[in-house]
């Protein structure tokens, strides 16, 4: 007896293991990317939202690749619907070539390389899966019209030629080319920080960037963002040099957009919902037509926090006619975190001429002095600066109450007390820890050694500050 598979069906083996292998690289190698296609869109599932597509070529295209690319924010669901979309592309294609008599072997082979071809369109950012679905609906007009049309009578073959493709172009007239990149795996590393953060996984935030010999200053302004928020930065501010805390940029014409991006969350960390929404709404204008659900979400949360009840409504109105947030836009209101969050928000007089992140944290600071996240962030980016001399007067104004003892900030304020021939009085008010001072007392008898690298000491003697 004779086993065997048919030569049809070796097809369709072979278009399953391609299959198997594009999810498993999407999924496993590169899936933070689909995040960031997700949360740079805003889909609404209403009727006057989706009239707007029936003004624009490729109408039917866009719509489906935008229905599709909502549902990115689940595990799994970007690797699986691209996927999908391929094997579609395969299938169309297959048929297409079969149909204008070329040999099966050969058409499978072609079906695959333009899949292929097309997945790599998928590894940059901005390739939107509108494209893929309009290869797909040229493809599936030109199979219905050879497949409709008699081939022996060629006018009749041109005069549908002539009406399908101006209904092609309408329906799927999109930019169906992209182009050819290898994996930006340093993008997808900031991306696997940014959402993990995003996502509230910030322990995993801290794995990955620990992880890394050197981070990004990308992963780096996360990483200090999680450790701010858990009483932390001062502990690790020193772990990476060059350091990024995000405190020192300025949003202007020539600012990254991935900078843009991440503006509003040290924003409303530090509790400030002026300039989170600020940088939100920057970020919305720079974002593809002008559409960004996760800023949308940000600008909701910040109408919760500051009690603007018609912009609340606004936000939330939108989010809810999504599938994804229907249903946080419905509890959001509700929620305890951003009651809490109110409680640090900036009671000082906002108008201010430009986003100077020291003059933003002292009006938070002087609305609430318990705000430790925006004193963290003031203290740490003086000394990252060496600014001593702004460090102790910020130490001194927010600080005289509740000392803030740790090991970094007694280490500066040896430097102060030094550099000022302080009083044996004053050393023995700011110093309350010994072990610094006979530490100290040995470095300077040693001054630069490496053996004191992890001290303030060695960072303000030997590596070079950031440019303000």
């Amino acid at each position: 007896m004779r086993l065997g598979i048919r030569p049809k069906g070796i097809q369709w083996i072979l278009a399953g293991i391609w299959s198997i292998a594009c999810f498993s690289f999407f999924q496993w190698c590169y899936p933070y990317h689909f995040f960031y296609k997700e949360q740079n869109q805003l889909f609404l599932w209403s009727g006057d939202y989706l009239a707007t597509y029936f003004d624009q070529p490729a109408w039917l295209a866009c719509l489906i690749g935008d229905f599709l690319t909502q549902f990115y924010y689940y595990l799994y669901a970007g690797a699986t619907i691209l996927t999908l979309s391929l094997l579609l592309l395969i299938g169309v294609t297959y048929a297409t070539l079969r149909l204008l008599g070329m040999n099966r072997w050969l058409a499978i082979g072609v079906a695959l390389a333009l899949a292929t071809l097309e997945a790599v369109f998928h590894l940059r950012y901005d390739f939107k899966l509108s494209s893929t679905f309009a290869l797909i609906g040229w493809l599936t007009i030109l199979l219905v019209v050879i497949k409709a049309v008699p081939w022996r009578r060629w006018w009749t073959y041109a005069l549908a030629l002539l009406v399908a493709l101006p209904l092609a172009y309408w329906m799927f007239g999109y930019q169906v080319v992209g182009r050819i990149s290898s994996p930006s795996w340093y993008l997808e590393k900031q991306l696997a920080v940014d959402s993990e953060y995003y996502f509230g996984n910030w322990e995993k935030v801290v794995t990955l960037v620990e992880s890394e010999a050197q981070p990004t200053p990308e992963m780096l302004f996360f990483y200090n963002l999680v450790k701010a928020q858990q009483g932390q930065l001062p502990d690790v501010l020193l772990k990476y040099t060059p350091n990024e805390m995000g405190t020192f940029y300025k949003i202007g014409p020539g600012t990254p957009m991935l900078t843009i991006r991440n503006m509003n969350e040290l924003y409303f960390a530090l509790g400030d919902m002026t300039f989170t929404e600020r940088a939100a709404m920057m970020a919305c204008v720079f974002s593809p037509d002008n559409r960004n659900n996760r800023m949308i979400r940000r600008l909701a949360e910040c109408s919760i926090i500051s009690g603007d009840t018609l912009a609340s409504r606004k936000f939330l109105g939108q989010l809810e006619k999504t599938f994804v947030w229907h249903d946080w836009a419905r509890m959001a209101p509700q929620a305890e975190r951003y009651h809490n969050k109110a409680l640090f928000n900036n009671q000082q007089d906002t108008l201010a001429l430009s986003d100077n992140a020291h003059f933003i944290m002292m009006q938070l600071l002087d609305s609430n002095p318990q705000n430790e996240t925006a004193l963290d962030y003031i203290l740490c980016s003086n000394l990252l600066l060496k600014d001593i001399t702004n460090f102790k007067r910020d130490y001194d104004r927010y600080c005289s109450d509740r000392p803030r003892l740790k090991k970094l900030y007694q280490e500066a304020l040896c430097i102060w007390l030094a550099g000022s021939q302080a009083s044996q009085e004053e050393w023995q008010h700011y110093i309350k820890r010994n072990d610094i001072l006979q530490q100290f007392m040995q470095y300077n008898r040693q001054r630069g050694s490496k053996a004191f690298r992890d001290t303030y000491w060695y960072y303000f003697d030997k590596i070079k500050a950031p440019q303000p």
